[in-house]
Formats: C-alpha cells, structure tokens, sequence
C-alpha cells in the first residue's frame, strides 16, 4: 500500500490517474486482492450448465474457479485446485463430466466436491478432509455471481437490492444464451472501465452505436446519468417525459438507480438505467427490427482482469427459453451493435494504452462528458483504503 499511497498524492481531481496506476505490478496485486475478489462477479448464466456433471471454469487473474451442477441439481463453485499438490483439476473450458479427476496423480473429486478416490495414501488419511475448496455462489434470476473473498463476503441481498426490479421484469431466469463472445484486451483493466464510464468517444469511434440511439441519448445518457453536462442531461429528461409516464402506466421500470453514498463508501457501486432506443428502431439490430421474440431483450458484459496489462471483456446476449434459432432470431443480429462496438472498444482502449506507456505521457484534462470516470476514481480509491 505504500506504493498506491504515493501515487495518491500525486493525484489532482479532474485529470486521468498518473501513469504508475496502469503500470505497477504491486498496485496491480493490492487491487486484485482489495477490489476485485471482494466484488460479487457475474460470471454467466445458468442454462450453460443444463444437466448433473455439466461445468464450466471461470479464469481472473491468477484464479480459476469451476462452477459445476451436481448430481443433486444444485449448483456450486469450488477453486480448480486439487487438494494434493495443488494442480490445476479441469483443463478445458468447459465440459461435463462424471468425477472431476486431477491429471497430475489422478485424484477424483464428484460434482459436489467431495474427494472419492486418492491412491497409496496413509492409514490416517481421511477423504472426508480433504474436498475441495468452495467459492461463495449465488444465484439470482438465472445468473451466476461469485465472489473470491475467502472470508465472509459482502451480503449479496444488499448488493442485488437496487437492480431486483428491473431484472425481474426482464426474467432473465426465464432465458438462455443466444450467442457469447470474447474480447482479449491488451491493457490494464482500468483503461478498459473507465472506457465505459463515457460516451465522449462515441461519436467518434461508434457511428453503428450512435446511428440506432437518439443523437442527444448519445451525449446524455450514453455512459449512464450524470455523465453529461447538467444542461443536455435536463434537456433529454425532459424530452423521454413521455415515455416515463407511459412506462408507469404499463408498469414498466424505468426509474434510474445511482449508487448512494453509503454504498459507494461500503464498495459498491451499483447502476442501472432503462431508456429508449431511438430514431424509430425497435431493437438494437442492424434493420432496427426485433432482435427476437419478447422477453425485454438482454445482455450481460463481464468484465475480467487476467495480468497488469490484460484484461478481457465477455459479452453475454440472452433470449427467451422459447426462442428457436434462425426462427426467431440469429444470434449475428441479435448481436450486432454490442460486437462492432466493443471491438472498436477494444481497438481504442489498447491505443490508450500503447500511449499512456510512454515516457512523456502525463495525466490529461477530463470533459464534462467524462465526470463518470472521476466517480469511478473515487469508488476506486474507496475500495483501495478499505479494511
């Protein structure tokens, strides 16, 4: 910590962070270990793993985590790290599998974690110590979430509260994966957030983005409320009044959720926002048609940190259960904005940072369309000097 302290005071509110903040492998493994495995993580959804055996691995940073439906139906996550030497157990991404068997001295563990099988052991070795270890798992409305904190996690009820309403109205319980893709990003993780934090880029680098939205969601709300000036932002409100009203008439949710104060200083930093899509179009799909049939169509971005300077960015896209393939969507459709956009995303954040490596880069002025990335600093900073 004495490194992120430093760094700290050389800090001035309204400017990007100094360099070493991307750059330092200590401040990099503090972050890991302060924010990132203390953070409930939405990992994927819950029709990936149908059947009993069914599992999938979850790699960040230097952790690997397999989540597994065991043969009582329940769902659970253990480290994919076998008990004995240590060795990673499941080697392919994803898969299903009877027993969960280590490569290394073929010790087999069952879907529930239980270790059954460990050859030539002493007299005194008792199977029923030595399971494997459990991550904490959760599930809500379909979706997977994590959290790496080997001591008592944050409360999930408290970190679900303020996005239960509108994701019970998408029913993403309901749904299955449509399509998912990946995005390896050659910069430190976050570059790549705070590229999400604004949308002053986006005229710029998302003409496919910006020609499905209204021109004036692109400036107000493009990277969430309060991101933008206080004149366009009241300008647009005032402009969707309608459709708020009419969204309250049919019950819809549409009430945006900012991070309070007391969250932000607890370590969350919780958002969510329903707007209309603009300029006539019904979905954000290259004809602005429907993606596919009803079910308030979704999608899920996670967001992983594998080194000091790689990240990747995984998007989710989910449709109806009933949904059929080719009949009521194609998955390139129903993906279309959110892939060209975060490849260029991923083109301009690795430009960010093959500049911000240089010798002569020093910390730039934010605009008034990026006040979102001082909020994330300071949820940053937050979490940093956390217990």
């Amino acid at each position: 910590m004495l490194e992120f302290n430093h760094l700290l005071k050389n800090y001035q509110e309204g400017k990007t962070l100094p360099q070493d903040f991307y750059t330092d492998s200590n401040i990099f493994s503090e972050e890991m270990k302060r924010i990132y495995f203390k953070q409930w993580l939405m990992v994927d959804h819950i029709s990936r793993i149908p059947n009993p055996g069914d599992y999938f691995v979850f790699d960040a940073e230097k952790e690997s985590i397999i989540v597994i439906r065991g043969r009582d139906n329940e769902v659970r996550a253990f480290y994919n790290v076998c008990t004995h030497r240590g060795s990673r157990i499941c080697l392919d991404e994803e898969g299903s599998k009877k027993l969960l068997v280590c490569p290394y001295h073929a010790w087999s563990f069952s879907a529930e974690g239980e270790l059954k099988a460990a050859r030539f052991m002493p007299e005194d070795f008792k199977k029923e110590e030595w399971g494997l270890r459990e991550c904490h798992l959760k599930i809500y409305e379909g979706l997977v979430f994590i959290n790496l904190s080997l001591d008592e996690p944050m409360n999930f009820d408290e970190f679900i509260e303020p996005l239960k309403e509108m994701m019970e109205f998408h029913q993403t319980s309901k749904s299955k994966i449509a399509i998912r893709k990946k995005y390896p990003t050659h910069a430190n993780f976050k570059l790549v957030l705070e590229n999400f934090q604004e949308c002053y880029h986006c005229p710029t680098a998302h003409p496919e983005l910006c020609a499905v939205q209204d021109k004036d969601w692109v400036v107000a709300m493009g990277a969430g409320i309060g991101t933008a000036p206080q004149k366009e932002t009241d300008e647009y409100l005032n402009k969707i009044k309608p459709w708020v009203e009419e969204c309250k008439k049919n019950g819809t949710p549409s009430e945006v959720y900012l991070e309070t104060e007391e969250g932000l200083q607890k370590g969350l930093n919780r958002y969510v926002d329903r707007t209309p899509i603009g300029n006539g179009n019904l979905s954000q799909t290259k004809d602005g048609k429907p993606a596919s049939s009803l079910m308030g169509q979704f999608k899920e971005f996670i967001f992983k940190p594998i080194s000091l300077l790689e990240s990747e960015v995984e998007l989710i896209w989910l449709v109806n259960e009933e949904a059929e393939e080719n009949k009521d969507f194609k998955p390139e459709e129903v993906s279309y904005i959110w892939d060209v956009t975060t490849a260029h995303d991923t083109t301009i954040i690795e430009n960010n940072q093959e500049g911000l490596l240089s010798q002569s880069f020093k910390p730039g002025v934010l605009s008034e369309n990026e006040s979102a990335v001082t909020y994330f600093y300071n949820w940053y900073f937050t979490n940093m000097q956390l217990p």
